[in-house]
């Protein structure tokens, strides 16, 4: 064998190792993703136990919050501060 034929193999045999020692962490990282896996049930009583330990009340929005404000010295005609208002424009 000449040397190039020798580092060919040896590079070849390189990757094949480094593909299948990744293979092999994938396969293993699947198995503990899935052993980790709840039902949903369990999984909604986490969510409901961690809103009950949230300190930080939800806003409560109204309909007046959802409408832009548009200044009065406005650069924008009518139609287009209507257009704003509805959400139509794209100003």
């Amino acid at each position: 064998m000449t040397k190039n034929q020798k580092i060919a193999i040896a590079v070849g045999s390189g990757l094949i190792l480094t593909y299948a020692v990744i293979f092999v962490y994938q396969r293993i990282k699947r198995a503990q993703a899935d052993a980790s896996e709840v039902s949903s049930e369990e999984a909604l009583d986490v969510l409901q136990e961690l809103k009950k330990k949230n300190t930080n009340p939800e806003p409560e929005f109204t309909e007046e919050d959802t409408i832009p404000v548009v200044g009065e010295n406005s650069e924008l005609s009518d139609l287009q501060q209507s257009e704003l208002i509805s959400g139509l424009g794209d100003y």
